[in-house]
């Protein structure tokens, strides 16, 4: 697929490896970009990315997407006025305050779960769309377990299980929609700080934490934003894509 001319929308597009995200999407030619999170987009970060597509189209929605009713509405009303439709969707939102069980839940596996429905929805080519890519960003601990970080773990672990259920030929066949995930490794984040300052009740596994040692440097967020264009332009429909240093 190429990214040319193409109408994106990224939710959790202000973060450090959203905006790396964004980055790399004008950079490949995405002609309309509308940035999705829970605070406005800075003008630092909109020169920032009109340095990347200086003739993009680029608009910053404000939402909370754990709530499904403000979801529906920016998705299905604000974005599709703005953008025409929707031939990229890019789920990058995350938290990881692992005392909050059902806020990390909400944000980081149910809000993925409701965006992906409503945007198919709008995108599937059954129902009038062109069809497009959703690409869900998970992280290496949906892939193995951290045990100081189990609710973040499950969070990640469930939108890979979600998006390779929805990554199958049938549900292309009828939608159009190829599904991808992406599974960062450490990255330097505001979200990767906050690891260091979590709050665990177990004696165990807070001597787990106090004593982890990374195995190597956080990767930059840039090296995120590459991994999911390529992935993109090549993966294949289910596919889940490893972004580790």
């Amino acid at each position: 697929m190429s990214l040319a001319n193409q109408s994106a929308v990224v939710f959790g597009g202000c973060g450090g490896i959203g905006m790396a995200i964004c980055q790399q999407l004008l950079k490949h030619g995405v002609k309309k970009l509308c940035i999705v999170d829970v605070v406005q987009l800075s003008e630092t970060n909109v020169s920032r990315l009109k340095e990347c597509g200086s003739d993009a189209l680029i608009l910053s929605k404000m939402c909370d997407i754990s709530n499904r009713t403000e979801l529906k509405q920016m998705l299905e009303k604000d974005v599709i006025e703005a953008l025409g439709s929707i031939d990229i969707l890019v789920n990058s939102a995350g938290i990881v305050e692992s005392d909050v069980p059902d806020k990390v839940i909400g944000v980081n596996l149910t809000a993925v779960i409701n965006s992906c429905f409503i945007a198919m929805n709008l995108m599937s080519r059954a129902k009038g769309g062109k069809g497009g890519v959703i690409v869900n960003v998970a992280s290496t601990a949906g892939i193995e377990p951290i045990p100081f970080l189990p609710i973040y773990c499950a969070s990640k672990h469930g939108i890979i299980g979600f998006t390779r259920s929805l990554g199958i030929e049938p549900v292309y066949s009828e939608t159009g929609v190829k599904f991808l995930i992406i599974c960062p490794g450490g990255t330097r984040t505001r979200l990767f700080e906050q690891c260091k300052t979590l709050s665990i009740e177990i004696e165990i596994l807070k001597k787990m934490f106090r004593e982890f040692k990374h195995p190597y440097a956080p990767q930059s967020p840039d090296a995120v934003g590459a991994c999911i264009v390529k992935a993109i332009a090549e993966g294949e429909n289910g596919s889940t894509w490893i972004c580790n240093d």
